[in-house]
């Protein structure tokens, strides 16, 4: 069995957060826009950086939006990006995961941001700086690995005593001679880093002795390093920045050091953003000044989640299987659920039912994520969600299954008169109305009743576009029917304008008794609980809230 779309495996993501692995895939324009934004911060400090730029290397990026617009998914998929490898190294820390925060938690949250795989490079690259030294017999070096002349002499190779340290084989250097060789060239925080880093404690010792100007001028330091010995910039991307104090002590002690060859990206919400501003006027002000401002609004939009959804798709599909018929398709079927779902209306919402659809129609061997399996995701996953203004709590699988008739106006005007007449003889069981009359002989006139006051109502369903047109043919037969009241049931989608419609009211007013006329538009949220009312009385299923809601459906209607 394959998944939908010939796919060999489930193109969805199932985590509430992003993985790195999640986030090789981008879609949405307002992501691409700011991922290029990004990149071209990164490369213009970069080409910067080559030309021997010293003074103005260092960029601020702000990356501003509510809770899941996918401002963590963007920082990670620039994160793993391959073609940063050859000039940035990039560190990701979640604040929202440090407690308590302090200037050395958040320090060594940093850290613990960069990859390993950076820091066994940037390791490799030290230890054989230090060997080239070696090499050429630079003093102190070759005391370093304990290559003395003897050990040249008796023919072994400095080679192999590299080797076996940078493999952790029981091998410590000498690193009295380490300080000696370094303080020659580096300055006292640049020898500290470069310590750690050749001992591999880099991620996992933080001095809590070190002031926050001392942490700094570490991360300086470390930035430094990067481009001397990897000839790559920094980046520190901080998620969920905030107006903690200490976050936003730290923050403006970076801004304010213009640590070298670095880009700071700092993600945070709007909500975040307008506290920070209360809170702190300074750091509130060097955020306005960043280089870079993105702004993911929209990111919620139909178009851009529909863009992300198929993107997944697309990147899976190696075969080139997805068609534009069923793209088009799909596109439809999440249309229905964005428009009429308020809790959908984001990309995490949408992702999660898109997984379990694809689930359940690999399950069922279907070739497409079709209405069942977003019936039944939706059933299982959110029972108990409604559609937004629904009077008779329509659950969300039934208002798919209906909304799919909705397009077919013969059939949905048919439909709606069965309703209408259902209703009124719930109403009429529930004691508000008398028994229906006969309305067969009287063209035009779909139902006949009195209501509560013994006043005599018409009822009338048009939806066709020539609905004017059957207004004299109503008021006919409201006038042979001597009722005191016409009411003309329409949607917004006919040819009654204002002007037809004062028309038409013209019209049955001067052919009732008694003059009385409403026309009604209903929407499409009360024709979806017209036709969810009349299923469940059909089956006789009309129990319990069912009772009271249906008679607020009458009222809403003015049918009593």
């Amino acid at each position: 069995m394959m998944y939908p779309y010939k796919l060999i495996q489930n193109p969805y993501p199932s985590n509430p957060t992003p993985t790195v692995e999640d986030t090789q895939i981008l879609g949405g324009n307002r992501h691409k826009e700011g991922k290029s934004a990004v990149l071209s911060c990164i490369d213009d400090l970069f080409s910067k950086i080559k030309g021997g730029a010293t003074e103005k290397d260092f960029r601020l990026i702000t990356v501003i939006q509510d809770v899941g617009s996918g401002k963590t998914h963007l920082a990670f998929h620039i994160r793993g990006l391959q073609q940063l490898l050859g000039s940035a190294v990039i560190s990701y820390s979640d604040l929202a995961q440090i407690s308590p925060r302090s200037m050395h938690s958040i320090c060594g949250a940093l850290l613990r941001g960069f990859n390993d795989e950076y820091l066994n490079d940037l390791r490799k690259k030290v230890i054989h700086y230090l060997k080239d030294k070696a090499d050429r017999n630079i003093k102190n070096a070759r005391k370093i690995f304990g290559y003395g002349f003897f050990d040249s002499l008796m023919g072994k190779k400095l080679e192999d005593k590299v080797e076996k340290f940078l493999q952790n084989d029981g091998y410590v250097l000498d690193f009295d001679a380490v300080d000696k060789v370094l303080t020659e060239e580096f300055s006292t925080a640049e020898v500290s880093v470069l310590k750690l880093i050749i001992e591999g404690k880099f991620r996992t010792v933080v001095n809590h002795e070190k002031t926050l100007e001392e942490i700094i001028e570490n991360l300086s330091a470390l930035a430094r390093m990067n481009l001397k010995f990897l000839k790559k910039l920094t980046v520190l991307e901080i998620d969920e920045f905030d107006a903690d104090k200490e976050s936003m002590a730290f923050v403006k002690a970076i801004v304010n050091a213009h640590l070298p060859s670095t880009v700071l990206l700092l993600i945070l919400t709007p909500s975040s953003y307008e506290q920070i501003r209360i809170a702190n006027s300074s750091v509130f002000d060097r955020l306005e000044k960043a280089n870079y401002k993105i702004d993911l609004a929209g990111s919620n939009t139909f178009e851009e989640i529909l863009d992300i959804i198929l993107e997944y798709i697309r990147y899976y599909d190696k075969g080139k299987n997805f068609t534009s018929q069923e793209e088009k398709d799909l596109a439809a079927r999440i249309k229905v659920i964005y428009d009429e779902f308020p809790d959908f209306r984001n990309v995490r919402s949408m992702i999660n039912i898109l997984y379990h659809s694809t689930e359940n129609a690999e399950a069922r061997d279907a070739s497409a994520i079709d209405e069942h399996a977003l019936d039944e995701t939706i059933k299982k996953n959110y029972p108990g969600l409604r559609i937004r203004g629904s009077i008779m709590s329509v659950p969300v699988s039934d208002f798919i299954k209906i909304q799919k008739n909705c397009d077919d106006k013969q059939t949905m005007e048919s439909d709606l008169r069965a309703a209408i007449r259902n209703l009124v003889n719930h109403a009429h069981n529930m004691g508000t109305v008398s028994a229906l009359e006969d309305s067969q002989n009287t063209s035009g006139i779909d139902v006949i009743y009195n209501d509560a006051c013994g006043m005599k109502v018409a009822v009338t369903v048009i939806l066709n576009k020539d609905s004017a047109k059957n207004f004299e043919r109503v008021s006919n037969s409201a006038r042979s029917t001597l009722a005191d009241k016409v009411v003309i049931l329409t949607d917004s989608s006919t040819a009654l304008g204002t002007g037809s419609a004062t028309r038409a009211a013209a019209v049955v007013a001067a052919t009732t008794a008694k003059g009385g006329e409403t026309v009604v538009n209903v929407d499409r949220s009360k024709m979806i609980d017209l036709l969810y009312f009349s299923s469940k009385y059909k089956n006789d299923e009309i129990k319990g809230d069912d009772l009271e809601r249906a008679l607020t459906l009458a009222k809403s209607i003015k049918l009593c």
